[in-house]
């Protein structure tokens, strides 16, 4: 896990957090099947990895969407996969768009 996705993943918590103390690291850490100090550590861009499955269930902890923590983690779910296989040429299609949209600034 990167250091931007330990500062994404600690921030968005903590904004929650705000107004529910069920978000505590413990606490979420418990509910993905993780130890608390294992998600501090990703939290603070240790080297740490994480599962699909427990990506999966961070991000519905904290309200994302899968796709997008797992593509900030350099993967890709089963779904995304076959969708790929099923159409190449509209994948790649996007995901120049994806990359110019990114190199222009975003505009």
């Amino acid at each position: 896990m990167s250091k931007l996705f330990g500062d994404y993943i600690r921030s968005r918590r903590e904004s929650i957090r705000k107004d529910d103390p069920d978000y505590s690291i413990r606490k979420v850490a418990s509910r993905i099947g993780i130890h608390h100090s294992y998600l501090s550590k990703i939290e603070r861009g240790e080297p740490a990895t994480l599962s699909e499955k427990r990506i999966v269930a961070l991000a519905d902890e904290l309200g994302d969407d899968p796709e997008l923590l797992l593509a900030m983690n350099g993967k890709v779910s089963e779904a995304v996969r076959r969708a790929v296989f099923a159409d190449p040429e509209r994948v790649i299609k996007l995901l120049n768009q994806i990359k110019a949209g990114a190199s222009d600034g975003g505009e």
